[in-house]
């Protein structure tokens, strides 16, 4: 059974899409591991390979470093930590051990979606009288959403 999320994003000349969800990741609590989950802000990127976490978050967090990735930007290469954690979405759609990698961050959000995570559903970008609408669906349906077909 497919779970949905649907976004109405305001018309303005700063468009992005924001959704809230929770970060899930184990810490280590008078020696015992104990699951804890955070609730945050993330920005939906079709732009971005893969997904990413805020420095601030991963500091914050004590979030595990378990690789280094090769960077390349507007700002140059740079190599920079991956961490791994959950991400649960508002419709309790939940990936597991997801590998995020290190950004800035924004004041607006501390975790950016990518194509990662995007990929394994289905989106579309609609229009009414009040903006754009955001709807993904997971899993994916497998089913192409083609408004040139018949």
């Amino acid at each position: 059974m497919s779970k949905a999320v649907t976004v109405h994003i305001p018309i303005s000349p700063k468009i992005a899409i924001i959704v809230d969800v929770k970060l899930g990741f184990y810490v280590k609590v008078q020696g015992n591991e104990k699951y804890v989950s955070l609730n945050l802000k993330a920005l939906i990127d079709t732009g971005a390979n893969g997904s990413c976490i805020s420095r601030r978050i991963a500091e914050v967090c004590n979030l595990k470093k378990i690789s280094f990735v090769k960077i390349r930007s507007i700002q140059g290469e740079s190599i920079l930590p991956v961490y791994e954690a959950d991400i649960q979405l508002d419709n309790d759609t939940c990936f597991k051990n997801i590998a995020f990698t290190e950004t800035a961050g924004s004041k607006h959000f501390d975790v950016i979606i990518g194509m990662d995570i995007l990929s394994c559903g289905d989106f579309a970008f609609s229009s009414d009288n009040n903006g754009l609408v955001f709807s993904m669906r997971f899993p994916s349906k497998k089913v192409p959403i083609d408004f040139t077909a018949n």
